[in-house]
């Protein structure tokens, strides 16, 4: 794996680990630790011995927000030229199709340090976590497309109050408001992010990546005839694939299924294109 001074990579079993490396900062996000973040997402993408992803902070932050110091130089150039510089990580076309993403929130989450670990697939908070969407206070409007999601997480009146305050919101309002879905002590905060995604990343990639488009497509979805259709040909398509084949053989056996064997799995395949398993 690549090595970035903004943020550090571990690997346990199928799940990798990323934690921003700006604590003397609370990990404020500048150009660098997009790009870094964005990078170690597409190594892990293309990696089939990784299933899924952890994201947190290292220190008592995940992150503070956006770097003002590079507000400032957008504000004195051309900002769209700058957003066009940015890699950022924290863009749903990008995020549906990673591997799935589970925030592990270990602090202070404010700006984008909140609103893009939004569209991650789960949210997992520290006790000592806080959150604000605290855009009107800095005379800024929500970024990321959180006027969108946040409504749809938590509730249009709830989104509004954290919109329009600024408010900032310790762990146990975020699990009431339902931002997040379970709370831990800091030190077992990382470990039990780790278990649920290697629980996810046990799975096979091809299924996580239909059910995850599915989720997002759906949640946009006006036309709920379409979705019952579009539900139907992803479950017949589902039915002949390899990794059906094997589950049901696996069962079958009283055995695990070894989806990420990859010998086996492409032995199987065979056999199953060719009408002999």
């Amino acid at each position: 794996m690549s090595k970035w001074d903004t943020l550090e990579v571990e690997r346990h079993g199928r799940v990798m680990l990323t934690r921003f490396n700006r604590p003397e900062k609370l990990n404020a996000m500048n150009p660098e630790t997009y790009g870094a973040f964005v990078e170690a997402i597409e190594e892990a993408n293309a990696d089939p011995s990784i299933g899924a992803i952890v994201s947190t902070g290292k220190g008592r932050a995940y992150s503070a927000g956006a770097d003002i110091g590079g507000f400032n130089a957008t504000f004195e150039s051309d900002v769209e030229a700058a957003r066009e510089r940015r890699r950022t990580p924290f863009d749903p076309e990008f995020l549906m199709n990673s591997k799935p993403i589970i925030g592990a929130i270990n602090g202070i989450s404010v700006g984008v340090g909140m609103t893009g670990p939004l569209l991650f697939d789960m949210l997992l908070a520290s006790t000592e976590a806080r959150f604000s969407m605290r855009f009107a206070a800095i005379g800024l409007s929500p970024e990321v497309g959180s006027s969108w999601v946040l409504p749809r997480i938590i509730g249009l009146h709830k989104a509004r109050e954290m919109m329009l305050t600024g408010r900032i919101y310790n762990a146990e309002e975020a699990l009431e408001l339902g931002l997040v879905h379970k709370l831990y002590e800091p030190d077992e905060l990382v470990p039990a992010a780790i278990e649920l995604a290697a629980e996810i990343a046990a799975n096979p990639i091809s299924s996580l990546a239909t059910i995850k488009r599915m989720l997002w497509d759906d949640l946009a979805a006006t036309d709920v005839a379409s979705v019952w259709r579009k539900s139907s040909e992803n479950f017949a398509n589902a039915r002949k694939t390899p990794e059906h084949r094997e589950a049901l053989l696996a069962l079958r056996e009283k055995r695990k299924p070894k989806f990420h064997d990859t010998e086996y799995m492409e032995d199987l395949a065979d056999k199953v294109a060719k009408g002999t398993s």
